[in-house]
């Protein structure tokens, strides 16, 4: 839902106030692009409060929001509403549809993370919490995703048979005397693994943590010549080995 919110805000922006997110943007709790647009709406409204008055204004509002004085940053904003061409008109409809849509994305949001809080406090009554929190790179957020969409590992026969649920298998492909050797992954277990799966592998690339056995997996992929998709859908592979056998021991030890 939260997915589908930002991309028709997106499309939104492009008709009132081009390339905006270009200049500004949304970080975690920081909502200053959606605040941004809802103060402003149309770069119209931008253009007839003229350089001075627009500068003064946006600093005021930087400051009261917390964000960082940068009069540099009102300019280039001038910049864009002085070269930018909105499709839809300065009107009361669009107004009120950009400031919908600014709320509809702060009440999800705000849904989700009193979703996530309560997942939190469920796998804090699970042991293998704190296992999965040492690992590099998976908070408070990743945690209780990875280990929903898991559940419990001891279920699995062994490390094969998750990554069978995750549906990053290759299907076993033969006829005749003829054997695949390139083969897509199955995609048939939990689309939701997967996807968090890629987050996690997302968080180990940027973050780069040292004598990580996953991250260094997907380099040595990376230098063998696999492309991005390839060589994070190898990292997950590993991820899911090392997760399971990180679970599975603390279980036997306990």
């Amino acid at each position: 839902m939260l997915v589908k919110s930002k991309v028709n805000f997106s499309n939104l922006l492009d008709q009132v106030m081009p390339k905006i997110n270009d200049v500004l943007s949304n970080q975690g709790e920081n909502h200053k692009l959606t605040e941004f647009v809802s103060r402003y709406i149309h770069f119209q409204n931008i253009l007839d409060m003229g350089e001075m008055k627009f500068t003064s204004d946006y600093c005021k509002w930087a400051k009261k929001k917390g964000y960082r004085l940068n009069e540099r940053k009102a300019a280039e904003i001038l910049a864009l509403a002085q070269n930018g061409i909105p499709t839809l008109p300065n009107s009361q409809s669009v107004k009120i549809a950009v400031s919908e849509a600014v709320k509809l994305i702060h009440s999800i949001e705000e849904s989700r993370n009193t979703i996530l809080a309560q997942m939190q406090d469920l796998c804090n009554t699970l042991p293998e919490y704190s296992v999965v929190k040492e690992m590099d790179c998976i908070g408070d957020t990743l945690a209780p995703r990875i280990i929903a969409e898991i559940g419990d590992v001891r279920r699995f026969k062994n490390k094969h048979s998750l990554i069978a649920y995750a549906g990053i298998d290759a299907p076993p492909y033969q006829s005749g005397a003829f054997h695949a050797s390139e083969r897509h992954i199955s995609k048939r277990g939990n689309s939701y693994l997967r996807k968090t799966g890629y987050e996690i592998m997302q968080s180990l690339i940027k973050h780069k943590p040292a004598d990580n056995a996953v991250y260094d997996f997907i380099q040595k992929k990376r230098d063998e010549g696999k492309c991005g998709k390839e060589a994070m859908i190898a990292g997950l592979n590993k991820f899911l080995r090392v997760y399971y056998g990180k679970v599975m021991e603390f279980y036997s030890e306990h």
